[in-house]
This record gives C-alpha cells, sequence and structure tokens, in this order.
C-alpha cells in the first residue's frame, strides 16, 4: 500500500496546506479519504486521476472534511466520462447529506455514471484484496464520525478523522502498523486531539508507527514531535501535503 497525503490542513486556511485528503493506494486501486476543499488540484499534483478512483471514504460531514465532493460529482459528470460507478461511504446522516447535495445543491438534470451511497457503522467492507474495517466514534455531540482500517498483504492503516480522546478510538487502533490521526491543537480542546493525546492512543493500541495530521496554526507553533514523544516511544512522522508513505 502507499499512501499520500492530499490535505494535512485543517478550517483555518493555510497556503501549504489543505483541507483534509487521503489517497490509499493498494495494488491498481485506489481509495479516496475525504476530500477537503482543493483535494481535486491536489490529486492533479500528485499525477492521480480522478476517474480511477472508485471509492471514496469519508469520516464525518464537517466542511472541511467533505467540501469537494460536490465538485468531485461535477467534475465526474463535465469534466470528464466516468466508466465505472463512483461509490459513496459515511457515517450515520451521510445518504440524507448526499442527496441533499446532489438533488438540491448541484441539481444535475442527469448524470453520466452511477452514484452508489453506503452509510457505516461498524462494518467491514472487502474491495478486491483489500479489507476496510469502520468503527464509530466521538467527535462531537451532534456529529456522527467513523474510524477506517485499510489491510492489504499483511499490512494495515488506520485513519481517525477529528476525535476526542475514548476508548472507540484506541480499539480500532490496536495493533496498526501505521496510525494516521489528526492533531488539531496544542492544549485540549472538545472534539479534537493534541500530541500528547494522539501519542497517547497510539501508546495504548501498541501502534508500530504514527503519522499526525490535521494541524491548526496554533499547533504548527509547538514542537509537535517532542509532545508526542512523551507518550509514544515509536517512529513519529509529521504529514506534508503531497507526501508519500508506503506501508
Amino acid at each position: 500500500m502507499r499512501l499520500t497525503i492530499l490535505g494535512s490542513g485543517t478550517a483555518a486556511p493555510l497556503l501549504e496546506r489543505n483541507c483534509a485528503g487521503y489517497l490509499v493506494e493498494a495494488n491498481n486501486q485506489k481509495f479516496l479519504f475525504d476530500s477537503g476543499a482543493g483535494t481535486i488540484r491536489r490529486l492533479l499534483e500528485v499525477k492521480a486521476d480522478l476517474f480511477d478512483i472508485e471509492h471514496i471514504f469519508y469520516t464525518h460531514l464537517h466542511n472541511d472534511h467533505i467540501n469537494d465532493l460536490g465538485a468531485i460529482i461535477w467534475s465526474n459528470n463535465y469534466g470528464g466520462k466516468r466508466k465505472k460507478p463512483l461509490n459513496l461511504y459515511g457515517p450515520e446522516g451521510f445518504r440524507q447529506y448526499c442527496n441533499i447535495l446532489i438533488n438540491r445543491l448541484l441539481r444535475a438534470p442527469k448524470f453520466n455514471f452511477k452514484v452508489n451511497l453506503k452509510e457505516l457503522k461498524k462494518s467491514t467492507l472487502k474491495i478486491h484484496n483489500t479489507l476496510i474495517k469502520t468503527h464509530p466514534t466521538k467527535h462531537s455531540k451532534t456529529t456522527k464520525s467513523v474510524t477506517y482500517r485499510i489491510q492489504h498483504k499483511n499490512k494495515s492503516l488506520v485513519y481517525i478523522g477529528d476525535t476526542k480522546y475514548c476508548s472507540d478510538v484506541i480499539k480500532s487502533a490496536k495493533n496498526a502498523d501505521y496510525l494516521l490521526i489528526e492533531c488539531s491543537f496544542p492544549n485540549e480542546s472538545e472534539g479534537h486531539l493534541t500530541p500528547s493525546l494522539a501519542g497517547k492512543i497510539a501508546s495504548k493500541a501498541n501502534v508500530k508507527t504514527l503519522i499526525l495530521t490535521h494541524f491548526y496554526p496554533e499547533v504548527l507553533k509547538t514542537n509537535i514531535k517532542n509532545q508526542c514523544a512523551k507518550e509514544f516511544k515509536g517512529k513519529i512522522i509529521l504529514a506534508r501535503d503531497k507526501m508519500k508513505i508506503n506501508i
């Protein structure tokens, strides 16, 4: 597998960091996880063809994680020819979100391809030779969220979007080879993680390598790696846009 960071930033505009977006390649399959603003441009920059992506997964429905979905659908309909269906996955409430987006906001008279929608809680999907397991987690009182565990050829990558510290997150990341997890603020903030809390999750989950991402400007002014290393003794990587990591 290979992970490409398309967006390591947040809702706070940063020139060098797009909103959340992550491309995972396993053999000839390309999977997209979240698509915040700028994802389509980043795909072009890393030379990944949008029309080759058949499966897109969303952790939750906040705009900095899903903003480019409308643009992706529009591009597939008017910017090129999609040969296969577009399969979209997300947490509880995702189907309603997509129906409003497609039918009321985009209002395309006709799609040239099929869109399949699926809501996920605790689920297991097998797509060719890749296994994707989901687990519900806690972000905020009003926001449903899921984690994704991608397993391919005895290697595992867990992606955890916005979340607060909880046992569900630790369970979903248990014994993962790589954990890609948000690290938003230097101090505790409701529904988000600090470097120390991200490290604590990785340590309790017995993760081998920790990839920190989703940085607000405040946390970037601190020594993220040192704070995290007080809790986690394994390898720590700070995500950068267009970074490629072999899993």
